[in-house]
């Protein structure tokens, strides 16, 4: 892993003019180095095996672990090539800043070495690392990704209900197709981590609304059949009572023995009063006619 803060260190970390000399061939002890490396960047590695990653390679690793249980990194080990729990405690905590860090103390501590020497030794390491923590890391997130994702039962609650308060339950208010389709946008929006049963409840509402017109519409196409047999049978009715003056003669006959005291009988007048207030049966079946 070719790591740019190293760049970095060769320019503001300016050593002895013997650098220079000791460039064409490295007394550099690399078991050392890598010792004084990992006491600042392995901590608590066998129980961490990201831990070069977490401390020494990049923040995406997770934050770094508490620094506990130094002591058994050192353990049977010289601390001549090692970074005190003093000196550690001023260490930075951002992983790029703390592999300047460490790179910095440890050529202090073994001046034969040199930041390719670093470089050589320990980016292969925090490569390695990163991968250890790129697989815990990926196993992390999909294990919370499926504990978190909602269920199909809640997402399908979740839009239905939002539908149902953008279009009415009999779906009254998107009798417009432009503004249904707007709504559907908005509830599959609105039901978040329910994108693979969208689909499948766009289809549901789509139908349903279909289905809801359709028996709207039978059931208004119903009822004005039935209210115009309806008026075609009293108007078949009303002209079949025209006949021979039927419905006439029929109020006629109501009045007087309603309305007149005599009943009509051997009365001209009453029955002459019976048939002005019955002549409008004459003037409708003239208009039927």
């Amino acid at each position: 892993m070719n790591h740019p803060n190293l760049l970095l260190i060769s320019i503001v970390c300016i050593f002895t003019p013997m650098f220079g000399t000791l460039a064409a061939v490295s007394k550099c002890s690399k078991t050392n180095l890598l010792r004084c490396l990992d006491s600042a960047c392995a901590i608590n590695i066998g129980m961490n095996p990201s831990a070069r990653c977490q401390y020494c390679g990049t923040s995406a690793a997770g934050d770094i672990p508490l620094q506990k249980g130094f002591s058994s990194i050192t353990a049977g080990q010289s601390t001549k090539y090692t970074l005190s729990d003093k000196e550690l405690r001023v260490a930075p905590s951002d992983p790029g800043k703390r592999y300047i860090w460490a790179t910095t103390e440890c050529i202090k501590k073994l001046p034969d070495c040199t930041t390719d020497d670093v470089s050589d030794t320990y980016d292969t390491l925090i490569e390695q690392s990163c991968k250890a923590a790129g697989i815990t890391m990926q196993n992390a997130a999909t294990v919370a990704a499926i504990s978190k994702k909602p269920t199909k039962s809640s997402c399908n609650t979740t839009f239905t209900t939002c539908i149902n308060k953008k279009c009415g339950t009999a779906f009254e208010d998107c009798t417009d197709d432009a503004i249904f389709t707007r709504s559907i946008a908005e509830c599959a929006t609105e039901a978040t981590g329910c994108d693979d049963y969208v689909p499948e409840f766009r289809t549901q509402s789509t139908n349903d609304r279909k289905k809801t017109y359709d028996q709207r519409e039978s059931v208004l196409q119903t009822l004005v059949t039935n209210y115009q047999r309806t008026r075609e049978s009293s108007l078949l009715e009303m002209k079949a009572n025209c006949d021979n003056n039927q419905s006439f003669n029929s109020c006629v006959d109501t009045v007087c023995a309603q309305n007149m005291p005599n009943k009509c009988k051997g009365n001209e007048t009453e029955k002459s009063m019976a048939e002005n207030l019955c002549t409008f049966y004459k003037t409708a079946c003239t208009v039927l006619k």
